[in-house]
């Protein structure tokens, strides 16, 4: 949380992660909308969260960052929800 990132294959704008496990409503594809979940959720670097549609989702294998105790221990229970949730995991 916090963390000021670049994503992989994006065009090195800075995002900050403000949100982690966050469940989102999206499309399916069929009219209708489906529950998935991302790993971080971020806003633009400087600007922030200007209006509801500024929050921008990825996933760890998206972003390389800092990590500490703390975040190692917050995987370590994500791990744990991730395999035993129905929610099914977006992607970007």
């Amino acid at each position: 949380m916090g963390s000021v990132v670049t994503l992989k294959n994006g065009d090195d704008t800075e995002v900050m992660i403000v949100s982690q496990a966050s469940v989102i409503e999206v499309e399916d594809g069929r009219g209708g909308t489906k529950s998935v979940y991302f790993d971080c959720g971020s806003v633009v670097i400087p600007n922030g969260r200007q209006t509801p549609d500024n929050l921008f989702f990825f996933n760890r294998e998206n972003v390389k960052g800092y990590r500490n105790e703390d975040e190692e221990a917050f995987e370590e229970h994500y791990e744990t929800w991730m395999k035993s949730t129905d929610v099914l995991k977006g992607s970007i």
